[in-house]
């Protein structure tokens, strides 16, 4: 418990510090009761803390494997892993449930350890061997050893209350109060990222936990790696395994049976899994002939090299796997990864090619920020309003940098991709800039496991899989799809064109999708933002000629 104290205990005071500096400014130079927003946002958390469980899985349905005394109802291995780690971590049997999906991941939910809910999806029981299985279980077994629900529960409730002085604040006239919105929002902000280095920190004290509880470092390093990438097959042993365990209970088939209604009545959740949901999927490239070596460390390049990895871990819950399997290394545990820890320090690259990753990184950082540094201040400030002329060239020079954007972001050319995995390797690859690739496989499941309103589609080729992102500019058209079309791509081999990024994960988003049976899809994000930046450089030329004709 040492570990996990340390590893939370400077994100807990930043957020405390943060929320005491100002509330002191709010009490004294607003004369506002510090009790009103801090009762207002407990009262709001205690609310989502009650009823989040029931929620979680009512919007993600599982199989649930019953147990009796101090054993799981079925012969898989998973129920005699989960019951000998809960009893060394010395909590109750947590609520088992198998969610139906291709996706590997594992997560757990709960009030407190004797309610605690631990769901695996048939992707991860389907693609870890035992030793792995077992590394990932106690993860999740140490997430309810750590009470991390509450914790997170409790460190939510200081960015709302910062939020909440923002909101009282904001429209005094007073000059104090005014300046107290500014420093509350600021550290609102400021919050949200210490929240998440919070959770990237209850990540790392699970895994620390795994890594003691099993003494097998490089299991818990393999298991994140095939789960982070999808590295690894399914075997068809393993797919017999699974099946049998949904066969063996009768409450199991119940659930199943209900699946379908229950899933449609989902919709899109951030779960804390062993990766985040947002990029977990998105991380998702796999190699069907096991994990290779050349393979992982091409991924881990990206990550260890490009700063757009460690500049997107910032506002992730899950920290980067290179990160993670180094604080294994260098925790000093018996069981600390060896051969893992072997392939981490192989994942270097040139001091040439690691510069141009870093120009890459700034040019492409410019890009994406230069028309906001024209619209936040035109907007929130009134910049560039001296003359209605002169708002319409800031509208013009917002609206041309936009559109050098969206070039840069949605290349024409769509270059064949011969295997998935291949893209791993790409040091050029980012979240600004889009790579055009053209992949074939067969659709296995949808982006978000065990949701039928998730619209991102999954392919797999011979050498692994990776996430198509389908992308809309109106949300209730990607609902639509995910609910009446994405099923007629389950098993189907289909071309796919998009754009390759990192966000770390490798994603594809999708420009256009072709069933082998003729079921064509679109999707028209990039041609929104197109026809946005199009229509503002039109705007700021009329109101130019305007201001000019006035």
């Amino acid at each position: 418990m040492s570990f996990v104290i340390r590893k939370s205990l400077p994100s807990l005071g930043g957020l405390l510090g943060l929320l005491l500096l100002v509330g002191f400014a709010f009490t004294v130079f607003v004369g506002a009761p510090l009790w009103f927003p801090m009762a207002f946002a407990v009262a709001v958390v205690l609310v989502q803390y009650a009823l989040n469980p029931w929620l979680i899985q009512w919007l993600v349905p599982a199989t649930v494997i019953g147990h009796q005394g101090g054993r799981y109802l079925t012969d898989h291995p998973v129920g005699e892993m989960v019951a000998r780690r809960c009893a060394e971590a010395g909590i109750p049997l947590v609520k088992l449930g198998l969610v139906d999906d291709g996706t590997p991941n594992a997560f757990t939910f709960g009030r407190a350890p004797r309610d605690a809910r631990l769901w695996v999806t048939r992707g991860l029981l389907e693609r870890l061997d035992e030793r792995e299985l077992d590394a990932v279980v106690t993860h999740e077994v140490g997430h309810v050893k750590n009470w991390d629900f509450a914790v997170m529960t409790v460190a939510a409730v200081i960015p709302m209350v910062l939020y909440l002085m923002y909101v009282v604040t904001r429209q005094s006239g007073r000059n104090e109060a005014r300046a107290v919105a500014v420093g509350a929002y600021l550290s609102y902000l400021v919050s949200q990222f210490v929240l998440l280095s919070l959770s990237r920190a209850r990540e790392y004290a699970a895994d620390h936990w795994s890594c003691q509880c099993t003494g097998d470092g490089d299991a818990l390093a393999s298991a994140l790696v095939k789960v982070a990438y999808g590295m690894g097959q399914a075997s068809t042993q393993q797919r017999e395994q699974v099946a049998a365990l949904v066969a063996q209970s009768k409450e199991g088939k119940k659930e199943a049976s209900k699946l379908q209604a229950r899933q449609r009545r989902a919709q899109s959740m951030r779960a804390m899994g062993i990766f985040e949901p947002k990029t977990a999927e998105a991380m998702s490239t796999a190699l069907a002939a096991g994990v290779e070596p050349e393979r992982v460390l091409g991924a881990m390049r990206w990550e260890s090299v490009n700063p757009w990895g460690r500049t997107l871990e910032l506002m992730s819950t899950h920290p980067l796997v290179v990160h993670r399997i180094e604080a294994l290394e260098q925790s000093g545990l018996p069981g600390a990864p060896k051969r893992w820890s072997m392939l981490r320090s192989l994942a270097t690259i040139s001091e040439i090619d690691r510069w141009a990753a870093r120009a890459g990184f700034a040019k492409e950082l410019a890009i994406a920020v230069a028309p906001w540094v024209v619209l936040v201040p035109l907007v929130a400030f009134g910049a560039f309003t001296g003359s209605v002329a002169s708002v319409g060239v800031a509208l013009m020079a917002a609206g041309v940098l936009l559109f050098v954007k969206q070039h840069v972001r949605y290349p024409g050319v769509f270059t064949p991709v011969g295997e998935v995995t291949e893209l791993l390797g790409r040091l050029d690859a980012s979240p600004v800039a889009g790579i055009g690739v053209e992949v074939k496989g067969q659709i296995i499941g949808r982006g978000f496991p065990g949701y039928v309103l998730s619209p991102d589609l999954v392919v797999q080729d011979s050498s692994g899989f990776v996430p198509l992102l389908y992308r809309q500019p109106l949300p209730f058209v990607a609902a639509i799809f995910a609910l009446f079309r994405a099923e007629r791509y389950m098993g189907q081999e289909v071309t796919a064109k998009g754009w390759y990024r990192r966000m770390p994960g490798p994603v594809v988003e999708l420009r256009e999708v072709v069933a082998a049976d003729g079921t064509r899809s679109r999707a028209w994000e990039w041609a929104a933002r197109y026809a946005a930046a199009v229509l503002l450089v039109a705007a700021g030329l009329a109101v130019a000629l305007y201001g000019m004709a006035v």
